[in-house]
């Protein structure tokens, strides 16, 4: 029986939806998800083709990197993908991006600022921005995780972003909020000058999110 299947099809079902929902195009990006029982992680292959991707071509990694079960090599990305979940045990997917208008703020290096209280929930203030360096080494995955620090997300200058979160539904979203964020924000800025949401607010919006903001059963009543 192959390892961890049915993470690996979220995983595969989660990249299709980047695709799809055009926060990648062709076979940019990649995406991970750590088991929280065996701390194994599943990622999306090397030059992935989305449309096509199912649960046996995502590979199993350990903490490290070392390929423990796939058919393929993994993401050049591994390397970015195992450190921030080794210094982030908060969180336990890892998405990098390339959606166009969080991009255009790594092309700028101007943060992106909290404008929207959707955005703040999930994101949960400014989103830094990690200066341009060739990805794929140790040395790049030490520049992001860095700059990613505490935070949900970071744009990779040059190049593109990369969001994280405690599960996949909840990822995906963040890097929707992110996308969502950054097209008000400098479409605003054609306009006039955007209104920032106050630190405080930004702070308590995010708090409630983490604790939450989850799918929840209905209570049932005798």
């Amino acid at each position: 029986m192959p390892l961890l299947m049915e993470l690996r099809n979220e995983v595969a079902r989660y990249a299709k939806k980047m695709y799809t929902s055009r926060l990648v195009r062709a076979t940019q990006g990649n995406l991970s998800a750590r088991d929280v029982a065996s701390g194994l992680i599943c990622i999306t292959p090397s030059g992935t083709d989305y449309e096509t991707l199912s649960a046996e071509d995502i590979v199993v990694v350990d903490e490290t990197g070392q390929v423990v079960e796939g058919r393929w090599q993994p993401s050049i990305e591994t390397p970015l993908h195992t450190l921030i979940l080794q210094q982030r045990r908060d969180i336990h997917c890892v998405m990098h991006t390339h959606s166009p208008y969080a991009t255009i703020s790594g092309v700028l290096y101007e943060p992106i600022a909290m404008v929207l209280a959707e955005s703040a929930l999930c994101l949960g203030g400014e989103v830094p921005i990690a200066p341009y360096q060739r990805s794929g080494s140790r040395e790049f995955a030490e520049l992001v995780a860095k700059t990613l620090g505490h935070h949900m997300a970071v744009i990779w200058g040059n190049h593109g972003a990369m969001v994280v979160g405690p599960d996949l539904p909840r990822t995906f979203s963040i890097a929707h909020a992110l996308e969502d964020s950054a097209q008000i924000y400098f479409l605003a800025r054609l306009l006039g000058t955007p209104h920032l949401l106050p630190p405080e607010e930004v702070e308590q919006l995010h708090r409630f999110w983490l604790a939450e903001y989850r799918q929840k059963p209905i209570e049932q009543h005798a």
